[in-house]
């Protein structure tokens, strides 16, 4: 029975770092398809968003049910209740991404497309070093790596400005730029929303392993 129970809270954690994965693949293809102005590319991250949700409402289902027939105490509750939280934060994630991709396809309709600066494409580089690093952190329990997220959070405020600034300049030089202008700082915005939900994840880490309650981004 034991060895049932163990084999369970094992499936749980292998379903959260599967979608992890998927997660992570939609980001780079959304980095991708901006860079590009890929529209195919975007489309199909658009579609496949459905799985992401898929997988999010399996592992909820899978976690209810082993506190609903295990009764979990101590740390496997603990591990149990983040898997929910982590999972969401990851859904929320690949909404973001979706979000990225549904602006390639705007952005390719506006009067004048602007390239996307460096900077953006610097900070879309720090956000999948970010998520990559937390769910290695989930992996390896690892407190101070976890801890590390919250460190970036100035890095990406600065790109995130610099990027905005790039974009009102290029706007201002070409009045027919400023709709594209306008969606690049918007996929801005959400590559930093999206760094928030990777030090959200980094905290549940954090609770998993120490039992505390932590605030990386106060």
């Amino acid at each position: 029975m034991r060895d049932h129970y163990i084999k369970q809270l094992q499936s749980v954690h292998d379903d959260l770092l599967r979608m992890g994965s998927r997660v992570e693949h939609q980001l780079a293809d959304a980095i991708k398809a901006l860079d590009r102005l890929d529209i195919e590319l975007a489309r199909e991250i658009v579609a496949r968003d459905r799985e992401i949700d898929a997988a999010r409402n399996a592992i909820d289902e899978h976690v209810f049910q082993l506190i609903a027939t295990q009764q979990p105490v101590a740390t496997d509750l603990r591990s149990l209740l983040a898997a929910i939280a982590i999972a969401g934060e990851l859904e929320r994630a690949a909404d973001y991404a979706k979000g990225i991709a549904k602006k390639v396809e705007r952005s390719l309709q506006t009067p004048s497309i602007i390239e996307a600066p460096m900077e953006l494409h610097r900070l879309g580089t720090l956000v999948q070093t970010m998520l990559h690093t937390c769910l290695d952190a989930f992996v390896q329990l690892d407190v101070t790596l976890a801890r590390s997220l919250g460190e970036k959070d100035q890095e990406i405020d600065a790109l995130e400005d610099r990027v905005i600034e790039t974009l009102k300049n290029a706007a201002r030089r070409d009045p027919r730029k400023l709709d594209c202008a306008l969606l690049l700082i918007d996929t801005a915005h959400v590559l930093e929303r999206l760094a928030d939900r990777t030090t959200n994840i980094a905290e549940r880490v954090i609770f998993i392993a120490t039992a505390q309650a932590e605030e990386l981004n106060p």
